[in-house]
């Protein structure tokens, strides 16, 4: 949220694509922005939508274009790895299109070569979850985004996915709270991210979280993708 207070003047338009359940949708509008959310498939979570006065839009982002143009911003966060890597250039480029000249997409997705990552493949286990279709590393991101004519303007690996998803319904909020959590609680996944955080926190690369902002500054550059089968 704080990148979109950054980019993002109050009452101009921002796109929450991918956006069920809502929850984002209903921060930003709190937070004074004209809402545009499109989902795949809002209607489980219709009731949280409309108690925010929000009419989600069904829009399928790998087949369907984005029936809007001019908005200001569009906050694409934990989407891009559920969708086929196939299409993700062409979905990149309809957000281009959907924003104006300066536009900014904030974008968030897991690292593929964090910390977590690597050691589930040492140990011969799928480090995908189960309901993501493919992971990236940054530089395949900024790569990605940069062909959708976008230009970069912050690109960094967040912390906050290391400290925050644990197996725990206390609120964690940095390591100290980490550790009172492991006390509180010894499972053995709170344990390996309180072993864990150390390095994660020393080498950013290793962290669970890409997190990029970049502003529009072209067309986008749609290359030619061989597909097999």
């Amino acid at each position: 949220m704080r990148s979109v207070e950054e980019h993002c003047r109050p009452g101009s338009v921002v796109l929450d694509l991918g956006a069920q359940p809502f929850i984002v949708s209903c921060a930003l509008k709190r937070m004074r922005y004209e809402v545009v959310a499109f989902d795949v498939d809002p209607e489980p979570y219709l009731k949280i939508a409309e108690s925010c006065d929000i009419k989600p839009v069904k829009c399928d982002l790998e087949t369907d274009e984005l029936d809007i143009g001019g908005a200001d911003c569009a906050v694409f966060t934990e989407v891009l790895e559920h969708l086929h890597y196939y299409y993700v250039p062409s979905i990149l480029a309809k957000i281009n299109k959907a924003l104006k000249p300066g536009g900014h997409l904030i974008l968030t997705t897991p690292n593929i070569a964090s910390l977590f990552r690597r050691a589930r493949l040492l140990l011969g286990i799928q480090p995908l979850y189960r309901y993501h279709v493919r992971e990236y590393t940054m530089s395949e991101v900024l790569t990605m985004i940069k062909d959708a004519g976008f230009d970069i303007v912050r690109a960094y690996f967040s912390v906050v996915n290391d400290i925050s998803l644990v197996d725990t319904e206390l609120p964690v909020l940095n390591y100290w709270g980490l550790i009172k959590v492991v006390v509180k609680k010894p499972t053995k996944l709170n344990l390996l991210r309180a072993l864990a955080y150390p390095v994660v926190k020393l080498i950013p690369s290793l962290r669970q979280l890409i997190v990029v902002v970049a502003v529009k500054s072209r067309k986008p550059e749609i290359k030619a993708v061989e597909r097999w089968g």
